[in-house]
């Protein structure tokens, strides 16, 4: 028991070490001598957020355990919710991440003050999975009608994308059973959802590269809403 709580503290420190590769990928941009736009901004602080959050995550009193894990969940959502929202071209469609966003905190405010968490929240990260999903599907669909011209792997999404199914992937079940868990199966399975995070994180640094080596073709500005006119 004691060396699988060694292995645990060990792959969790990982995770977190993990984050600071993020923004380490975004700290090329200078030596790119290319300006720090809104999409690498946004990863910069994803990085470090979730650095720090992790780092004091075990410092938390218990009494206030729940409050700091559904801070961390809408902040996860949100972050994930914001790179899709930027890569999706339909106005139809972003406003409906908006609307399910806005409800989704509605919902983590009413969870947390009508339920009595145990372990972790459980529901609110199945719904955080299952808007996801949503939005990472239509991002695949619209990419794949609308731009024949590239290949999808050369789009800094595509590899955020892959990035949040693989973390969602490893840990959803984990997550909605944990309740029933006990404490052996829960540092044995918990060390699958942290390699599935570390390589999450892997795969958002990346993500900053292809940004990095092909700024304007992964810029929301090339979709335009206008027709192009070649006047040359």
């Amino acid at each position: 028991m004691e060396k699988s709580k060694v292995i645990e503290k060990l792959f969790f420190n990982i995770v977190i070490v993990s984050y600071l590769l993020i923004p380490l990928s975004i700290g090329f941009l200078f030596f790119k001598n290319q300006g720090i736009t809104k999409i690498p901004k946004s990863l910069l602080v994803y990085g470090f957020a979730f650095f720090l959050l992790l780092l004091f995550y075990s410092s938390v009193p218990t009494r206030l355990s729940k409050y700091y894990q559904s801070i961390y969940t809408f902040l996860e959502y949100f972050f994930f919710a914001y790179f899709f929202y930027f890569n999706i071209n339909s106005r139809k469609f972003r406003r409906f991440i908006i609307f399910a966003s806005s409800c989704f905190l509605v919902f983590q405010i009413l969870y947390l003050a009508t339920v009595k968490v145990r372990r972790l929240d459980s529901i609110p990260i199945g719904i955080e999975t299952i808007l996801l999903l949503i939005y990472i599907i239509y991002f695949f669909l619209e990419f794949a009608k609308k731009d024949a011209t590239n290949y999808i792997y050369n789009h800094y999404c595509f590899w955020l994308a892959i990035g949040v199914l693989i973390y969602l992937g490893g840990s959803f079940f984990f997550y909605m059973l944990i309740d029933h868990l006990n404490k052996e199966e829960v540092i044995t399975f918990g060390n699958l959802t942290f390699l599935a995070e570390f390589v999450k994180n892997v795969l958002f640094s990346a993500a900053a590269f292809i940004y990095i080596r092909s700024p304007l073709s992964n810029s929301q500005s090339q979709n335009k809403s206008v027709p192009y006119l070649d006047l040359i």
